[in-house]
Parts: structure tokens; C-alpha cells; sequence
């Protein structure tokens, strides 16, 4: 059995669903039932914290607490020390800031003894386990990324040779598909007799499908050609990535030039991956009301009325640089919570179209363009236009 219990102040409570649910997925995977899933204050009573035989414990912690390292210290036969490995990580992520080491620095690398370092190089927070009897704890930290990074790392190693011996699983990245339509759409493959696990986890428009059996099934490959044929369309890859670090990879990887026009939902494109991308955009041009737009369009003579106005912009922005592919992203929001985007993906060989249709708040829909324009570009850069990774 396993039990997830988050510790933090106020500022974080409203987003323990975002770093239990990335360690839910991951235990699932792993085939490990998650019995408990509870969030407490930060300055909770520790010493009532009880750890059963052979359960696995997980404490995600949003900052560094003395009080939990001395009992687990105690509880474990051992005492509290420094632990040089977590130390040096530390240390050298400060000076990677260069931020001086603050008060409570030691914190982070002040640890049970008979604990072992679970290192997270791009936070201080960082974090260990320790056995208590027969039961494993794990202490981590309750921050998304911070958790992301130690997961990726020596934690999943660990997780997979202690839980992963008779099962395995593949993980299908989608986006596009509601989980109600994923489901319709794979109703049949989910409900078989052979002993096939498939479930759908899912973050909005992105959804994971997560295929799990016992290693020795004969079936499993043969279900899991069938889930990629019925959902190929809207799958993006079958890496643990996120859809920007895919885009990201793809981009620097293929090194290729990127022409970009579009309103505020380029904005929100741009925000949602970080500066490695500037070094790859050859011409970018944010219009960010209408008024901008149409003076740009009449610059460039181009009909505002035209149906095929975003056709139109991908052509004279192929024209006027050297892009490899382009990507214009023009929306119409309404007062009603509705939004409709028009986005063209393509470069000088073929321009792809599309209409898409979201509601929800503005802040919402915009961003739901963002994502949707990049997804657009995945598959465009995953066709035979490009060189093939």
C-alpha cells in the first residue's frame, strides 16, 4: 500500500492535485495501489505520523523541516548529519545562481545518517528515504518541478527495480481528445479479456494512455500496435515529455528555423517555452489588438476580409524569410466565454489549415490556442518535410 501526504502553507494547497497527480501516474505505471492521499499544514505534529510494515510512504515537502528529519532519525536507529552529496548539490546550485548561502541553506543537506540522497540539481530542495522497519519513506519535494526533476532521476531507477518486476507499460501522448472521446474511440481494446490494463489520465486537451500488463503477456504488443493505429492522429510521442519540451526538442534537435505570426495567443505560445526557442525564430510579429492587425495586412496587401487570410499571412511570412516552417495563429474571442482560431502550419511544399473552436474563461481559451498551435507544429516537423530524428 502506498500513502501520499503533502505538507504546505497556504500557497500551495490549492495545487497539491498537480504534484500528487504526477506521482500518482507514476506509481500507477509502476502497478503500486495509492491507498491514502492526504494534504496537511506545514507545521503539522509529526511525531503522530505511523509507518506500517512493508507500506511506502511518500512526504511531499514543501520546505525543509528539522523537526520530521529528527524523528525519522530517530525512528530509523540513526541521527541526524550532513550529508556531503546532498551538500555539494546544494551548494553548487547557489553558486549556479550566484545567490549566497542563506541561513536555512543547511537545512537541505541535514539528514537521518542511515538515509540515502535523492538529488535534485536544479532546486535546493532536496530529498531522501530512509527504511523504518520494513516500511520505505520517502521525503521530496512538494514543488511540481522540483518533484518532475527527482522523479526522472535516481527516484524512478529505484522505483522500477523494487516494483517493476513483473509488470511493463507504455505511455501514448495525446492532445486533441477529450478523455470521454479516447475512451469511446478505444471502448473495446479497454474491456478485453486478456489482462490488458489501459487507462487514460487526463490534463484537458493532453491526455496520457497508459498500457500496462505482466511482462510475460503474448498480447501486449499486439494491443499496443492497436491503441497507436486508432489514435496515431493525435499522438505526439511516446516519451515521458511534456508537449513544449517536445516541441523544444524537436526544434533544437532539427535545428530549424521558425516564422511566426499571431495576436495574443502567440503571446501565450512564446511564455509557454522558454528562451532556447529565440535563437530558432527567424521572424516573429505579434499583432496584439485588431487595429494592429489590420494596418499590418494593409502593408501587406492583404485583403482583411479574406477567408483564407492566415493561408495568406503563412505565404508572404514564407516570402519575406527564411523559415522552415511557419506558424500563424489569429483568434476571435466573444463575450460569451467562446473562442474561435484559425492557424496555419506548413512551409513552401504545404500549408495546413485549421479551425478549432474552444470555450471556457479567456485566459483559458488562449491558452488552449497556445498548446493547440504547437501540437500542430509537432506534427508538422515529424513529417518526411524534415530530416527524421
Amino acid at each position: 500500500m502506498v500513502h501520499i501526504y503533502t505538507f504546505c502553507d497556504k500557497t500551495i494547497s490549492g495545487r497539491k492535485e498537480i504534484t500528487a497527480k504526477a506521482l500518482c501516474e507514476l506509481l500507477y505505471k509502476l502497478n503500486l495501489k495509492v491507498g491514502e492521499l492526504c494534504v496537511f499544514p506545514h507545521a503539522y505534529d509529526f511525531s503522530s505520523l505511523s509507518f506500517k510494515n512493508k507500506d511506502t510512504y511518500f512526504l511531499l515537502m514543501q520546505k525543509s523541516s528539522s523537526v520530521l528529519n529528527d524523528l525519522l532519525a530517530e525512528l530509523s536507529g540513526g541521527k541526524v548529519e550532513e550529508n556531503q552529496t546532498l551538500k555539494k548539490v546544494v551548494t553548487n546550485y547557489y553558486n549556479s545562481k550566484n545567490l549566497p548561502l542563506d541561513n536555512t541553506a543547511c537545512m537541505d543537506w541535514l539528514i537521518p545518517n542511515k538515509a540515502i540522497a535523492v538529488t535534485n540539481p536544479n532546486g535546493k530542495t532536496q530529498g531522501y528515504f530512509l527504511n523504518i522497519g520494513s516500511a520505505c519513506v520517502f521525503v521530496l519535494p512538494a514543488e511540481e518541478q522540483s518533484l518532475k526533476n527527482i522523479i526522472s532521476d535516481c527516484l524512478l531507477e529505484y522505483l522500477e527495480n523494487n516494483f517493476t518486476i513483473d509488470y511493463k507499460s507504455d505511455t501514448y501522448k495525446t492532445f486533441g481528445l477529450e478523455e470521454s472521446h479516447i475512451i469511446e474511440i478505444l471502448k473495446d481494446v479497454i474491456k478485453n479479456k486478456d489482462k490488458i490494463f489501459i487507462s487514460i489520465l487526463s490534463k484537458g486537451l493532453a491526455c496520457d494512455v497508459i498500457i500496462k500488463a505482466k511482462c510475460d503477456n503474448e498480447k501486449y504488443e499486439d494491443y499496443t500496435r492497436l491503441v497507436y493505429q486508432r489514435l496515431e492522429k493525435y499522438i505526439y510521442t511516446i516519451q515521458d515529455v511534456s508537449l513544449d519540451n517536445m516541441f523544444l526538442n524537436l526544434v533544437e534537435k532539427q535545428n530549424i528555423k521558425l516564422g511566426l505570426v499571431g495576436d495574443a495567443s502567440l503571446i501565450r505560445l512564446l511564455s509557454s517555452v522558454d528562451n532556447k526557442l529565440s535563437k530558432h525564430i527567424s521572424d516573429c510579429i505579434i499583432l496584439p489588438n485588431n487595429v494592429a492587425i489590420g494596418k499590418f495586412l494593409n502593408q501587406i496587401n492583404i485583403n482583411t476580409n479574406d477567408p483564407r487570410l492566415v493561408y495568406s499571412l503563412a505565404v508572404k511570412l514564407l516570402e519575406r524569410s527564411d523559415a522552415d516552417i511557419v506558424l500563424v495563429s489569429l483568434s476571435n474571442l466573444n463575450q460569451q466565454n467562446a473562442g474561435m482560431a484559425y492557424i496555419a502550419v506548413g512551409n513552401k511544399n504545404k500549408i495546413d489549415i485549421y479551425k478549432n473552436q474552444f470555450v471556457g474563461e479567456q485566459k483559458e481559451i488562449l491558452g488552449n490556442i497556445a498548446s493547440t498551435a504547437i501540437f500542430y507544429l509537432i506534427k508538422k516537423i515529424q513529417l518526411n518535410d524534415f530530416k527524421i530524428l
